[in-house]
């Protein structure tokens, strides 16, 4: 299985493949940064990883790599997270535009130089002229504008670029082609309380999955954990971001499962206005561990899909 995530959930994303490094088997990031880059503190996070950008469309940006390295190597040593060693060889994509003005495209070459410090096989899409957001053929934002919903599309010439299709292959290896009709499988609605979702842990009641129609019965299938940015969350976009990402329509004819979770905006208690994941330590200090609220939340639905996951 794998893990998927764009801006907040790119570094939720890192988190999730960090910790839990012996179950998940690779990563696709767009626009996310190394592990713990903000260190438990939101001031960190906005000055140094992104999400604060200045008036020449800049996002703030100062490297905390060798902060974020040295937090693996002692968790790991602690047992709070995976062996670090399981990183060796897995493949990692990565995806940085060169116009992203959020997350700072130098943040994202910390990561990859994070990833090949551990050992990792890394793809590094960082040519296109994209603003911030997770890239699709069925995006409806231009490659270079930053605007809600953030399901930018870039082109080669005239064809759209599918970033999915190279980083699932990667994964996957050689793919059936993907379908660009009605879809076969199910689009399903669950209940995130069931695994301890609550707003008192900023996350919503409800997720998705996308259920390849050869996966719903006892057929064993792949699984990808694709995870919303900030302003992503369905109060906001609905399902867009299920939809546009570009992922269902290559899990229906290649039976992987997409699991979808979602969280919510706060004001007060945790304070997330923007509807973002836990990537700085909004909801819980621990939160880049395996111990961390929403990891662990996010994981028992992972292991609901998978119950081979350790």
């Amino acid at each position: 299985m794998f893990v998927a995530g764009i801006s907040s959930g790119g570094f939720f994303a890192v988190q999730m493949h960090v910790a839990h490094s012996a179950a998940f088997k690779g990563a696709a990031i767009y626009a996310g940064g190394v592990d713990y880059c903000a260190q438990d503190n939101l001031g960190l996070a906005l000055a140094e990883c992104g999400g604060e950008t200045t008036p020449n469309c800049q996002a703030l940006y100062q490297s905390t790599l060798s902060q974020s390295e040295a937090y693996v190597d002692a968790q790991s040593a602690a047992g709070t997270i995976d062996n670090e060693n399981d990183l060796r060889g897995q493949p990692v994509y990565l995806w940085s535009g060169t116009q992203d003005e959020v997350v700072n495209p130098a943040e994202m070459v910390d990561l990859k130089t994070e990833y090949q410090h551990y050992g990792a096989s890394i793809y590094f899409d960082n040519n296109y002229p994209a603003n911030h957001g997770w890239e699709s053929p069925d995006g409806t934002v231009p490659c270079g504008t930053a605007t809600d919903p953030y399901m930018i599309v870039c082109y080669n010439g005239s064809t759209a670029y599918d970033s999915e299709h190279t980083w699932l292959s990667l994964f996957f290896g050689a793919l059936n082609p993907r379908s660009n009709g009605t879809l076969q499988g199910s689009l399903v609605n669950f209940d995130q309380t069931e695994f301890g979702a609550s707003a008192a842990n900023g996350m919503d009641t409800n997720g998705w999955a996308f259920v390849p129609q050869a996966c719903a019965g006892q057929q064993r299938c792949g699984l990808v954990l694709a995870l919303h940015g900030c302003r992503q969350i369905q109060s906001a976009i609905g399902t867009t971001f299920v939809k546009e990402a570009g992922i269902n329509e290559w899990a229906d004819t290649n039976n992987f499962v997409v699991l979808y979770p979602y969280v919510i905006t706060s004001t007060v208690n945790p304070t997330d206005p923007q509807g973002c994941w836990d990537w700085w330590g909004y909801d819980d200090p621990n939160y880049a561990t395996k111990a961390g609220t929403q990891m662990s939340i996010v994981y028992k639905m992972v292991q609901r899909v998978d119950p081979s996951a350790p």
